[in-house]
């Protein structure tokens, strides 16, 4: 049974204090724990919380403190991490912007309606395989495509959007592709993509000069970046922590050691870790907006960060001499 006592916020900053953090401003520290709150800046201050070794186990986490951890610095922490998570949203809008476009357009070539057409999408995203189903049209009813369509249409009919109220009432039914695009969260988006046929896949990735072994559009390759961006990306809209968050949905190294200037981030520290997918957003925003100062302002906010951190360039994930890859200068 969980059994700790409620504790009001003078009573979290004098816990904190006698676990050996150093609070010099008792008000300012009270201020912070009452604006953003003690467990979500727990972990900030988890990295310095005192970790002792044991022969043969793994390491046991303290509940004090490093001796010299400061409450100032775990705020400098924290916003060092909360202005990386708007950097990222930055990019990430500017790559889904991007998207929407290449998306309707190669799709639009097929026809105002192709997103609603099996013929033209890829047979994974349209069937499902199996025995127990009969063919044809049932089989469609439980595919992903019949699934991401019915999503579309409450997306359709929650839109407050002028376009789409507009069309609804001159042409009624369903949204021409073009439009559907503009309405799809980036969830959606990477699905869609996802769902397209190889050519049109491999022609999207060209354009942003991801190009496979063979000199062809790297479908694949685009395919794994937007689910962890997409992943990145749904971490940042919900405030969580993102500087050292264990990425659930990698980038895979075959997509990286594809790209010469991302082949530095190909290692299990880099892509567990944020850097891999910051090293991406980086390569994207060179083809997206050229002559952006993305990157330079993200590699300078970085080393910021780690200046703060006062510890090993691990905790994001960055390589090795990351800062003089060509990526970022």
């Amino acid at each position: 049974m969980y059994g700790k006592p409620f504790k009001t916020i003078t009573q979290q900053r004098q816990l904190l204090e006698s676990r050996g953090m150093t609070v010099s401003d008792t008000a300012a520290a009270e201020r912070w724990l009452s604006a953003v709150g003690y467990y979500r800046l727990s972990g900030y201050w988890y990295p310095y919380r005192v970790r002792r070794q044991i022969v043969g186990a793994p390491a046991v986490i303290d509940d004090d403190f490093e001796p010299g951890t400061t409450f100032e610095q775990i705020v400098e922490l924290y916003d060092f991490d909360r202005k990386l998570k708007l950097l990222v949203l930055d990019a990430i809008e500017r790559v889904e912007v991007a998207m929407r476009v290449h998306v309707g357009h190669a799709l639009g070539q097929h026809g105002a309606f192709a997103h609603t057409d099996p013929d033209i999408l890829s047979p994974e995203f349209v069937r499902v395989h199996s025995p127990a189903l009969p063919p044809a049209h049932a089989e469609w009813l439980n595919s992903d495509h019949a699934a991401w369509l019915k999503k579309v249409n409450q997306q359709q009919g929650r839109s407050k959007e002028e376009f789409v109220k507009h069309f609804s009432e001159k042409y009624g039914g369903p949204l021409p592709v073009w439009v559907v695009t503009e309405i799809l969260d980036f969830g959606g988006l990477s699905r869609l993509y996802e769902g397209l046929k190889q050519r049109d896949r491999d022609t999207i990735a060209a354009s942003f000069n991801l190009i496979d072994s063979s000199g062809a559009g790297h479908g694949a390759a685009l395919v794994n970046w937007m689910k962890n961006l997409n992943f990145v990306r749904n971490t940042c809209a919900h405030h969580s922590r993102l500087w050292n968050r264990n990425i659930d949905v990698q980038v895979a190294y075959r997509h990286l050691r594809a790209v010469p200037d991302l082949q530095h981030a190909a290692s299990s520290n880099a892509t567990k870790r944020v850097y891999a997918s910051l090293a991406l957003l980086s390569y994207l925003i060179e083809h997206v907006d050229p002559g952006s100062s993305w990157a330079a302002d993200t590699a300078r906010h970085i080393q910021t960060g780690l200046a703060v951190m006062n510890r090993s360039d691990p905790e994001m994930g960055c390589t090795p001499g990351w800062a003089t890859e060509a990526l970022w200068t």
